[in-house]
């Protein structure tokens, strides 16, 4: 009788600042005979250990009405990978797989199948070039509409169930209170990235020059009028009202700030969020940017990113383009845009990392005109990276227009299938038009944002967003072969499309061969991506009257790794636990053709918002359009892909 051969399981561990995804992965084709999950444990440096805890019961076992938790030797992971959000920032961790054998509500420890990650820090520093921050900012999560609770039953214009957002608003105005928790969790690392620059100011001397576009979050705005000698700021306008910086504009007038209205017309707007730091001498020393507006939606109900670069060269670059956009006024001048266009040298650090630094508007036309076929220098250059991915292309996006990476990204996944690619997407609208192949058996190229909207299983209603909101992905990154021979992060204040290099003041981003902090972007697009893919195929599910084959508990045999024994998530798991990405094998038939994303009705565009430019790029002019089906949905999460549970059953749901 032939030896059975043993299984070797591979494990690895990928961190940001704030979430650790984990990955566990064996030989593809094979099953772990009897295995019903994992147990998870958290290992210090110090020597202690956490067994994370899950919230999903077994069948047959009672309902988890209560969403309390289990140790994971209890309710164990039947998923090759997660998503842990409970350890703290600046801790070092690793993280050990162990197979559970056995039975439901009695779970032993299979002999031999146990991993072990390597180690990783939850801290912003990626490196000594580089600090990145996100917001968690994604109010569609099971905690967060646990905490908050519904309105009032007969609380006029809304709905009975309809979750409690004004406990939000009013979380997010609670700055002074260290121990709001819902503030704390929304926000993050990112108002301490936001007002370090400046707070260094009081001890070294230096000095801060911001351009902003939104400014109306308390915290911030108390904190400027508190540090006016620090910072020279120019402030965008919000429309032609300027309903969102008209009080902090007024009232930093009336304190003294160094501070120039930048009032740019109908056709754009002054879109930066940007910090350029200077020693005392006036040496530029790092520069802060993202796409984080200065507002409470931007940092606590928004997917957003803050970046900080520790290169002189790089703030050099930043500091001449705030310096001319001061003396440009409110024009936005041919010769402005023009040197824009020219561009800065790329800044090549002595690791071989390679940093470019665009500025916008660079068209000579303020507006797109029908038909045009240009592409700007920052756009041309961020399609060329994209077309040369190897093997992972992926990224998140709010509303770019058209022409844009979205429309890139469907050309570029229409003809390389064997590619590991995806997007989340903020809005519907910034699908329109846009076309791309269905593949059976994997998940769609394009996420869009959406929440639970209905009791499933011990699942509750989840709020997408707030009432005035606009935005919920609002990042502006594309991520590139984070475990290749040339990594690419693409990041900054421009929304990857056309229309802002026309009108918008903008500054990006291209960052290549750092693959650490490839990787460190890549886990925050996952985590966003895989959080909405889960609440898209409920939707899908509903609008089918289908279901997507899984109840809201854990299998109770070891069928729940069928679909992960081989094929495209399989191929998944591969990538995350091994960063070897094999898609061999992935093809399309003959016959497959692209289609509509999102077959919109055939009608004129709805007005636009009063407070919304001509041009539809701010961050408040996305028109409220409808799908004339749910085509959406079965685009998001066809039905002919397993689902077989929530994007994570950690505390983020």
């Amino acid at each position: 009788m032939a030896k059975k051969t043993a299984i070797k399981l591979e494990a690895a561990a990928h961190a940001n600042d704030s979430v650790v995804l984990i990955a566990v992965d064996w030989p593809q084709g094979k099953k772990l005979e009897g295995c019903l999950g994992f147990a998870v444990t958290r290992k210090y440096r110090d020597g202690r250990s956490v067994v994370l805890e899950t919230r999903l019961p077994f069948e047959g076992q009672d309902a988890n009405s209560d969403w309390k938790s289990q140790p994971s030797t209890v309710w164990p992971i039947q998923r090759k990978w997660h998503l842990d959000y409970t350890g703290k920032t600046g801790t070092e961790v690793c993280y050990e797989f162990q197979a559970m054998g056995g039975k439901p509500g009695n779970l032993t420890p299979i002999k031999g199948l146990v991993a072990t990650t390597n180690w990783v820090k939850v801290t912003t520093k990626v490196n000594d070039t580089f600090e990145v921050a996100f917001t968690r900012g994604i109010l569609s999560s099971q905690w967060l509409s646990r905490m908050i609770g519904t309105l009032p039953d007969g609380t006029e214009g809304f709905p009975d169930g309809t979750p409690n957002f004004q406990k939000i608003i009013d979380a997010l105005e609670d700055y002074k209170n260290p121990d709001n928790v819902i503030r704390r969790h929304l926000m993050g690392n990112v108002p301490e990235m936001l007002m370090a620059p400046v707070k260094e100011c009081a001890e070294d001397g230096g000095h801060v020059y911001q351009a902003l576009y939104e400014l109306s979050a308390n915290q911030l705005v108390d904190f400027l009028l508190e540090n006016l000698k620090y910072f020279s700021l120019i402030l965008g306008n919000t429309g032609a009202e300027d309903l969102t910086n008209a009080p902090a504009r007024k009232a930093l007038h009336e304190a003294g700030a160094d501070i120039q209205d930048r009032m740019i017309g109908s056709w754009g707007i002054a879109h930066n969020k940007s910090q350029t730091k200077v020693d005392k001498d006036g040496n530029p020393t790092d520069v802060t940017t993202g796409s984080t507006n200065w507002t409470n939606t931007g940092m606590g109900c928004q997917s957003n990113m803050v970046a900080r670069i520790r290169n002189a060269q790089v703030a050099a670059n930043f500091l001449d383009y705030w310096k001319r956009m001061k003396a440009d006024g409110n024009e936005q001048s041919l010769e402005f845009r023009r040197r824009n266009a020219k561009g800065y040298e790329p800044v090549v650090l002595d690791n071989g990392v390679i940093i470019e630094t665009y500025f916008q508007p660079s068209m000579d036309d303020r507006v797109k005109q029908r038909g045009a076929t240009a592409l700007s220098p920052w756009l041309a250059r961020v399609f060329e990276l994209m077309e040369g991915a190897e093997s992972v292309l992926c990224g998140e996006v709010f509303y770019p227009g058209n022409p844009s990476v979205v429309h890139k990204i469907a050309e570029i996944w229409d003809n390389r299938p064997e590619m590991y690619t995806f997007m989340t997407v903020s809005t519907p609208d910034a699908l329109r038009g846009v076309k791309a192949k269905r593949r059976k058996g994997r998940p769609p190229l394009f996420t869009l944002a959406t929440g639970r909207e209905v009791e499933f299983a011990n699942f509750v209603k989840e709020l997408l967003k707030l009432p005035e909101a606009h935005a919920v992905t609002h990042g502006k990154i594309i991520v590139i072969d984070p475990w290749g021979k040339k990594p690419v992060v693409i990041f900054g204040s421009d929304n990857l499309g056309m229309k802002a290099s026309h009108g918008n003041d903008e500054n990006g981003i291209i960052v290549i061969g750092d693959a650490a902090l490839a990787q460190f972007v890549f886990v925050n697009m996952f985590d966003i991506n895989k959080h909405f893919q889960s609440r898209a195929a409920a939707r899908a599910s509903k609008y089918r009257k289908q279901t997507v084959g899984w109840t809201g508990k854990l299998a109770a045999t070891d069928a729940w790794q069928t679909y992960l024994v081989d094929g495209y998530k399989a191929k998944e798991a591969q990538l995350l636990a091994t960063g070897v990405w094999d898609g061999s094998g992935l093809v399309d038939s003959p016959n497959n053709r692209s289609v509509e994303v999102i077959p919109f009705k055939k009608k004129p565009w709805p007005p636009k918002p009063a407070t919304a430019v001509a041009d539809g790029t701010g961050d408040a002019a996305v028109p409220a359009a409808t799908p004339t089906t749910n085509s959406v949905d079965g685009e998001v999460a066809p039905a002919d892909v397993p689902q077989p549970g929530p994007a994570d059953s950690s505390d983020k749901q």
